[in-house]
This record gives C-alpha cells, sequence and structure tokens, in this order.
C-alpha cells in the first residue's frame, strides 16, 4: 500500500509530549492533548484490560506509572476511574478516551502489546473493532508477529483502508530463545509482510531491517531518539524516528512560538 506521508516526514511523539513534572505523564490524555495541539504525532501504547477494556500503558503492571501493582490484565473499570499516573490528575486512558480527544487532529501510531505466545487474536480482534469508524490518520504496530499478521488481514478487508500496520523488532533483551532470534530476524515478515518496520536505534544499523528497507522498500521507523545526537543517527539510518524527552529539530520553532503565545 502507498504510505501515507506523515509516517516518514513527521517525527513521532513516543507516548504524547510527556513530562511527568508538568503534570503530563507518559500515554496520558494531557501528553496526547498537548502534542494534538501542535499537530505532532503520538504513539501508544494499547493492551487489554479487565472486561475487554483496551487500556493506554505500556508495561504489563501499572505499578510503575501508578505505585499499585496491579496487572493490566485484570483492571477492572474501577480501578480505571480512581488510578492517576505518577502522582498527577490524570487518569489511565482506554483507547477509546485517546480517539474521542485527539479527534484526528493529529496521527496515531497504536502499539499492540500482546504478552506471551500462542495463537490468540483476541486484543487483535478488539482493537480494530475500536478504531471502525476512525476518521483521521492512524497507524498501527506491534513487537507480536502474530498481531501485525492478523491485524492486516483484518484491514484488508476495508476497501477504503489507509491505515498501515508495521513490525517492530530491535535488541529484544527481554525475549528468550529462540523467540529473541525470530524477532531480531523478522523472518515473520515473509508471511505477515508489513507496511513498514520501525526497530530499535541502539540496533541499528541491521542487516535485517536494511534488507526490508533498501531491497524491498518498507520503510524504517527508529526509536527512540533521546538527543541531539540519537535524531543525527536516526536521520541517516532510518526514514523517520519516535522521540522521548526531547524536541526534534523539525518542531523546536514550532513549540517555541506556542510557548510564546502563552506566555
Amino acid at each position: 500500500m502507498a504510505q501515507p506521508a506523515w509516517l516518514t516526514s513527521a517525527p513521532i511523539a513516543h507516548r504524547g509530549l510527556h513530562d511527568a513534572r508538568a503534570g503530563r505523564p507518559e500515554n496520558s490524555l494531557s501528553a496526547f492533548e498537548l502534542a494534538a495541539a501542535y499537530g505532532i504525532p503520538i504513539e501508544l501504547d494499547v493492551q487489554r484490560g479487565g472486561d475487554d477494556q483496551l487500556v493506554v500503558v505500556h508495561d504489563r503492571d501499572v505499578g510503575r506509572v501508578t505505585g499499585e501493582h496491579i496487572p493490566v490484565a485484570e483492571l477492572s473499570r474501577r480501578d480505571l476511574r480512581r488510578l492517576r499516573l505518577e502522582s498527577s490528575d490524570q487518569p489511565i486512558p482506554r483507547l477509546s478516551d485517546v480517539l474521542e480527544l485527539v479527534g484526528g487532529r493529529t496521527p496515531i501510531l497504536v502499539d499492540v502489546r500482546r504478552w506471551g505466545i500462542g495463537f490468540d487474536v483476541v486484543l487483535a480482534r478488539h482493537v480494530l473493532a475500536e478504531i471502525d469508524g476512525y476518521e483521521g490518520p492512524l497507524a498501527l504496530q506491534s513487537f507480536d508477529p502474530l498481531t501485525v499478521g492478523f491485524l492486516r488481514l483484518g484491514l484488508r478487508k476495508r476497501h477504503d483502508n489507509t491505515w498501515p500496520v508495521g513490525q517492530v523488532s530491535g535488541l529484544l533483551h527481554s525475549a528468550r530463545f529462540p523467540i529473541s532470534t525470530i524477532g531480531r530476524t523478522m523472518i515473520t515478515n515473509w508471511l505477515t509482510r508489513p507496511d513498514f518496520i520501525t526497530f530499535e536505534l541502539a540496533a541499528l544499523p541491521s542487516r535485517h531491517a536494511e534488507r526490508w528497507r533498501h531491497r524491498l522498500n518498507v520503510p524504517l521507523i527508529a526509536f527512540t531518539v533521546e538527543n541531539a545526537e540519537d535524531e543525527q543517527r536516526a536521520t541517516r539510518l532510518a526514514d523517520n524516528f519516535v522521540f522521548d524527552g526531547y524536541i526534534p529539530k523539525a518542531y523546536v520553532d514550532k513549540i517555541n512560538q506556542g510557548r510564546e503565545d502563552e506566555s
């Protein structure tokens, strides 16, 4: 499919434009709102919580971001109402909350996070149902090849689909053999045929990523850029990048102007 221009030209804010000290924790509505206000694409993580809710949080357990060690899979509706992110007033959002908030103002890159192995496409099926009818620019990605394949298959049924699906990979330190090897080499791409690849910057250059980028013309997005040196490296080795705790050159003037307008 033809890739949307933003996917390779506009640096993407990792978990929103977050700054916990300013009351905008990662993956919070306030972090997404600021990025949307500036028209900066956002990346977010989505998992399946209790009651089949699609919750926007990165870790398998919410202890790091809320102080209460509750597995995401067990989060109840009551938990979502009462828990707050990093001592702020921000709740853990649902995917539906973010889609409603952004409303097409800026592109969204949804990282679909499924834990464990095995044939389980329930999360992917719920994500496809949630985004059905959303009219803004959007892309999906996952570390899990099964999820990538199912998402692509599900979206292929949409005659007007313009939402690409990507495979995420990198060093995969936390994965065990042989999953780590399969993930790093992305051998499953020959079956799932992702529209783009998101690859850990620390693992670049990678002959596996380069094969898909140069020989097969699959866009490569690097993560995560955290300083000017990272940006230079990502610009040289990839087509776009995801940034965190750092403002890329492309957005410095825009954000400075916004701050001046607010003062």
